[in-house]
């Protein structure tokens, strides 16, 4: 088999006018479909082997990477893919050596039951590659080898067999968003300012217009301990199937404490509920399990939430708590004391931004810092006294982060030996260059 003289730019073009023109029939540009994937193997040095016909099979090609061999299979119809056509594939590696599995590509996508079905009673030995994935592959913005690598950790981590490489850009982007809200605690109010953290709670929602539904929800809940939380669109219902995946990438951005899903009351059918039995199944038994709740809205409640906070509309009126709103309150307080840990949870982040955000005035020997309460600049000139300031902020944190219940139990708080060291570890430079005497640290 001689190899395709194709580099990167030419397969660009040639996959685009595939996606473009008219003048190939469906024959035509499944078999072009094959030629391209094969040049782009080649030029990742994979040393794929083009398409054959085993005794009553055909098999797309294959390739050959880190001691395990991947048949193809690449199907460019009008449809998207059904189940069916999956095990069909899958019976092809039935009988191969135990290192050999399977990789999909469907241009025009799967339908939505083919992960679910596949995960019934059979081991997961093939990756489903969908237009997304295609897309970027071919067009040049990231490498297929790239991908293939992405969707194995997330298979291994998740047993999410579809994972769409551009959602590695949707966790980033919500780590991203500035959107972080408090749930209010019952004391120290005042404090939730000190706390620059990242989110305890992700919540997401079926639709943008959803957001703000959901914010008018949990605005009245007051918790003895505080948590930050963000609300997401799923932008769809089916894609309640990417949060496995979803929250395995986000980790590597935060460590959030549990993971909320609320979603139309009309969407409560059996097909639905299967899913998300499925999806709490994937994500309890993933590489990084985290709590999650699933809960159902009806609409006379989002009626009544649109365009006031749940204290407004309902309370202030004498009603009974919607159950919606008593179980999201109990859940989060069991969030706030399961995971707290005094002996864990010290307040280094005060430390952190307190001394990112100080100007370090070397001419005068001097640290500068802004009060966030008056709005004014004040100086400190001696080591005890940095300490001493850094050790008050350490305390007020831990005050507002604290569960009521241990806070009531602890008559005093000090961290002036968690200031010191770090100090020591992050500091002893830009103090020694301030000439003060890092020796006390």
């Amino acid at each position: 088999m001689s190899k395709p003289k194709l580099n990167n730019d030419q397969i660009k073009t040639l996959y685009n006018e595939l996606v473009n023109g008219s003048k190939f029939t469906a024959q035509e540009r499944g078999y072009e479909f094959e030629k391209l994937i094969e040049a782009k193997l080649t030029n990742e040095k994979l040393e794929p082997r083009a398409s054959y016909k085993p005794k009553g099979e055909q098999v797309d090609g294959s390739f050959f990477w880190e001691g395990q061999t991947f048949l193809l299979e690449a199907k460019w119809v009008k449809s998207k893919i059904p189940a069916s056509s999956i095990y069909a594939f899958k019976g092809k590696l039935d009988g191969k050596f135990h290192t050999t599995s399977g990789i999909y590509l469907s241009v025009n996508g799967y339908s939505n039951d083919v992960e679910d079905a596949l995960k019934f009673g059979k081991s997961l030995n093939i990756l489903l590659f969908d237009t997304s994935d295609i897309d970027l592959i071919f067009n040049g913005n990231v490498a297929f080898l790239e991908v293939l690598k992405f969707k194995l950790r997330e298979a291994g981590d998740t047993g999410s067999l579809n994972v769409p490489y551009d959602l590695k850009n949707k966790a980033e982007k919500i780590s991203k968003a500035e959107k972080l809200d408090f749930l209010t605690t019952q004391l120290f109010d005042t404090k939730t300012k000190k706390r620059s953290i990242a989110e305890d709670l992700l919540i997401f929602v079926e639709g943008k217009s959803d957001i703000q539904i959901i914010d008018n929800l949990l605005k009245p809940i007051k918790l003895d301990f505080l948590l930050s939380y963000k609300i997401i669109s799923l932008e769809g219902v089916n894609n309640i199937r990417q949060i496995p995946a979803l929250l395995n990438l986000y980790a590597t951005y935060h460590q959030t404490k549990a993971v909320i899903v609320i979603l139309d009351d009309d969407q409560a059918t059996l097909q639905i509920k299967d899913i998300i039995e499925n999806v709490s199944e994937q994500i309890v038994n993933s590489s990084i399990p985290i709590n999650t709740k699933f809960y159902f809205i009806d609409e006379q409640l989002k009626q009544k939430l649109s365009n006031e906070i749940l204290e407004k509309v309902i309370f202030s009126k004498g009603y009974k708590k919607p159950n919606l709103y008593v179980e999201l309150e109990r859940f989060m307080n069991e969030i706030s004391y399961e995971y707290y840990d005094p002996e864990v949870d010290i307040p280094r982040h005060s430390l952190k931004s307190n001394l990112q955000s100080a100007e370090w005035d070397f001419e005068n020997k001097e640290i500068r810092f802004s009060d966030e309460y008056t709005g004014r600049d004040f100086s400190i000139d001696n080591l005890e006294g940095l300490i001493e300031y850094l050790n008050e902020e350490m305390i007020s944190a831990a005050q507002g982060e604290m569960p009521l219940y241990i806070l009531k139990q602890t008559d005093y708080l000090d961290y002036e030996t968690e200031v010191r060291e770090y100090l020591f570890d992050y500091y002893k430079d830009k103090l020694e260059k301030l000439n003060w005497n890092t020796g006390e640290l």
